[in-house]
């Protein structure tokens, strides 16, 4: 699986390359919650950790990944 990710903090989240990783933990039960139910637009709960290839740990919700091994023509 592959999700933008970038350490350059000048790097605007839009222009990310996509990292490859694999899933280590859904954390689905944990959390789900809304900015507007954390009161607070940081440090929200996401659904999975991911480790990347690089050595990274992330957290990223299901629209921020991409199936590397997804066909497109089957879409």
């Amino acid at each position: 699986m592959r999700t933008p990710h970038s350490l350059d903090p000048e790097l605007p989240a839009d222009q990310w390359p996509l990292a490859a990783g694999v899933i280590i933990e859904d954390f689905t039960s944990s959390g789900g919650l809304s900015p507007k139910a954390y009161g607070r637009n940081w440090a929200l709960s996401r659904r999975w950790a991911i480790a990347l290839d690089d050595g990274n740990l992330i957290f990223r919700d299901s629209e921020d990944l991409d199936d590397e091994d997804l066909d497109p023509d089957t879409v």
